[in-house]
Order: C-alpha cells, then structure tokens, then sequence
C-alpha cells in the first residue's frame, strides 16, 4: 500500500450511485448537465468516477499542509498514474480549477491551488471546458458547498499492516507522525471506538518506522478520544446532534432563537444585493473569460506570425517565382483555416511573390552577339592578311 492510497482511504471513500451525489443537490446536478452537455466525448472513464475523483481532489486540496507547491508532480501526475491517462487526470483538475474558481468563500488552500495550478491547466477543450463550468454555475448562482467534507473509508475496511512499506505510507501521510495530523485525521471519524482502531494503526506503524525521539504523545491522543476532543467534522453532521449532551443542545437553541432574525434580515439584503448587480456580475465574468481567451489567441498569433515571417525572408531570397506562388497559395489556406487572414496578412503574403519577381529583375543577363549582329567589313580582313604576309 503506497502514500497516496492511504490518503484516500482516510479521506474519501466515494459513493457507488450517483445518485447519491445527485438527490437534492442542485449545484451537483448542475456539473453533471454540464459534463454531458460539453464534457469530452467520449468519456473515456464513467461519470460516477469522475465525480469521486473531483470530490476526493477538492477534499485533499483542503486537507493539504504545504498548499501550492509541487502540484503538477504531487496532484497532476499522481492522478495520470491512478487513472492511468493524463488526459483524463486533466479533465478531472480542469473541474476541480473550475468549482473552486467559481466559489464565494474559497479556503486559503482553494485560493492558492486556483492561482498555482493554472499554468498546468494547458490551453483547449479542457481549458475552456472549466469556463463553461464557471459560467453554469457562477452565472445561475449555483455554487458549490461552502465545505467539501471527507467521507472517511470505515475503520475495519482499512487494510491491515503487514510490512515495512506500509508503515512507511503511514509515517508519510502522517507526516512523519505529527501529533497534530493525527489529531486532524481522528477528527474524520466520529465515534471514540473507530478513532481508538484508527490510533493504533498510527501506533503500531509508529513502532516500526517512528523517530523514537518524535514529541508525538499517545497517551495524552487517547486522552483526548476519551473527552470527545476530535470531531471538528462530526458536529457538520446533522445525525451528530443526537449524540449531544442537553446542556450543550438548550445553549445552541437559545443561540439560534437569538440570532435568527437577524440571519433572516442579512439574507433578505443579500437577495437585494444579488439582485440589483447579477446582470453587472454576469457580465464582467463574461469579459474576463473573453480576456483570458483573447490573450491565449494573441500569443498563438504572434507565433504563428513569427514563423511566417522567417520562412518568408527564405522565400524571397532563395524561391523562383513559380515555388514562391506556390508558397503564397499554402499560407493562404493555412491562414484561412486557422483565422489569422486578415488585411495586412493577406498583403504581406503578396509581397512575398512580388519580391521574387523584384529580385530576378536584378539579375543582368549576358547578351552574347550573333554572326548577323556583327558588322564586319572583308576589305579591312583582307588588309590585315596581307600585311602579315610581308
């Protein structure tokens, strides 16, 4: 068992039905619309795995204690070894740069993957592939959960050590046995029995691999098991409530009776608010996207431009007018195919034929004379003989 794999058993078990992602979820509805509609075809992986792999990824990004560095080896390559395309490994990150592109209240984790990783994204389908994502989404006001929280694999599912390779994907996903990693990974689990059986396989890997001289404290972990220290992802869950003591419950009533007025006054001005500058919103994202569009066309022009340019100044030295007509007539295509003629391409494509032309005017022919050309007298011939002769 690697790293990675362990990784994911922690954090994200995903789901066998998509319609567990579906029912009453209106903003993952809307990415699976938006997968049929404008998605790759054909889909080389099921839509049921794409979902489970863009989940797991936006839950591991939140969950990542060095954010931003090392993505394309850490995120892009891991993901092409695990799907076994890159292809499909960028189809999945272009959804995951998209939702968090597109949330209000993005995370500093969310907030630095979109920045770092958007050089990675490349350029075509799977570029604008998360525009369109963002325009669905952004632009219905369906946006993604303020949280994306891990659905942890069952303690008793976890593979069980048995070597020395094992431990050691332990150590690293614990990095190397921080207490406060492991504290944020018991948190995942909501009962003290499953966060007991998940320390003693931190425990016994701890034994195998640990630095012995490593400040981690099991007694003091277990201790906080006991007092229901972790379950910072348990209390989101609404079936958590029952397992609450009545104190905690009354407080948290009288809380909500207290500020729910003013929660309803707040989202009443937000709706005012969203309302009054949706149409502006909309339409400054639809620039943006435009912009970033226009700025990729720019660069493939100027390089297309280059070239031409080069091959051009070839041409005009080297051609004869025949092999420089047949020049023109290829760009002619190439430019018309690809959307680069416009004016000033098209003269700059008939001067190539015209310097041509210019240049073999410069070259002087020697005119040898003809025997009818030359006016010879046989007198002055005959002369000349004569006077050799004496």
């Amino acid at each position: 068992m690697t790293a990675s794999e362990l990784q994911r058993i922690l954090l994200y078990k995903g789901f066998d039905d998509m319609g567990d992602y579906l029912r009453n979820n209106p903003f993952n509805r809307c990415v699976y619309n938006v997968i049929l509609r404008h998605g790759p075809k054909p889909m080389e992986i099921p839509v049921l795995t794409v979902f489970n792999e863009v989940f797991y990824q936006c839950i591991r990004v939140n969950f990542d204690a060095n954010p931003g560095t090392d993505l394309e080896a850490r995120y892009l390559n891991e993901e092409a070894i695990w799907l076994g395309s890159r292809k499909n490994a960028l189809v999945i990150f272009s959804m995951v740069w998209g939702i968090m592109r597109c949330k209000d209240d993005a995370s500093f984790n969310e907030g630095v993957f979109v920045e770092q990783f958007y050089p990675l994204m490349g350029t075509g389908r799977d570029e604008r592939f998360a525009y369109i994502l963002i325009k669905y989404t952004a632009g219905d006001r369906i946006l993604p959960p303020k949280r994306f929280l891990p659905n942890p694999t069952p303690v008793d599912e976890i593979p069980v050590i048995t070597s020395k390779e094992d431990c050691e994907a332990w150590c690293e996903v614990m990095e190397n046995f921080s207490q406060k990693t492991i504290e944020r990974y018991l948190g995942l689990y909501k009962s003290p029995e499953e966060q007991n059986n998940l320390l003693s396989f931190i425990e016994g890997a701890f034994k195998e691999v640990g630095d012995k001289n490593s400040r981690v404290n099991f007694s003091k972990l277990k201790e906080g098991i006991l007092h229901g220290k972790y379950h910072s992802v348990a209390e989101e869950d609404p079936d958590y409530a029952e397992g609450m003591g009545l104190t905690y419950k009354e407080e948290l009533e009288a809380l909500r009776l207290k500020y729910r007025k003013q929660e309803q006054e707040h989202k009443s001005h937000i709706r005012h608010l969203e309302g009054e500058h949706q149409y502006e919103l909309n339409r400054l994202r639809e620039q943006l996207e435009e912009k970033a569009l226009n700025i990729r066309r720019q660069y493939d022009a100027d390089a297309h431009l280059y070239t031409f340019s080069e091959m051009s100044e070839i041409v005009k030295a080297r051609f004869s007018k025949a092999g420089a007509e047949e020049f023109s007539n290829m760009l002619y295509k190439l430019a018309s195919k690809h959307g680069y003629l416009n004016e000033d391409t098209s003269r700059a494509i008939d001067d190539i034929v015209a310097a041509v032309i210019e240049r073999e005017k410069g070259v002087t022919a020697v005119n040898i004379p003809s025997v009818n050309q030359v006016n010879i007298n046989p007198q002055t011939v005959n002369n000349h003989a004569k006077d050799d002769n004496k």
